[in-house]
């Protein structure tokens, strides 16, 4: 069920309302002085999951990530998979 947000003529502060959507209530009191109340357009809220946001991110964050990876030689992918050493040789037991 959506929260839909009141702001008071009176008082100004801002009363939540939890209802659904077939039953929108017509009034609302204010919480603090119970006067009248207005309902007001608020910002939905959304729930990214983390391939969006990785794919949100800004550009820069890559050269970054480059920059640290170049930095960093133990973090390096190709530079483990060569310390491993060749796999058909099998482990030099």
């Amino acid at each position: 069920m959506p929260i839909y947000e009141y702001r008071c003529e009176k008082c100004g502060a801002v009363t939540g309302h939890l209802a659904s959507i077939r039953a929108i209530p017509a009034t609302v009191l204010c919480e603090q002085c119970g006067g009248q109340a207005a309902r007001i357009v608020s910002r939905p809220s959304i729930q990214l999951s983390a391939k969006s946001k990785v794919g949100r991110l800004d550009p820069k964050y890559d050269k970054m990530v480059d920059r640290a990876m170049r930095n960093t030689t133990g973090a390096d992918p190709d530079h483990l998979i060569n310390r491993r050493g060749d796999i058909a040789k099998g482990r030099p037991d």
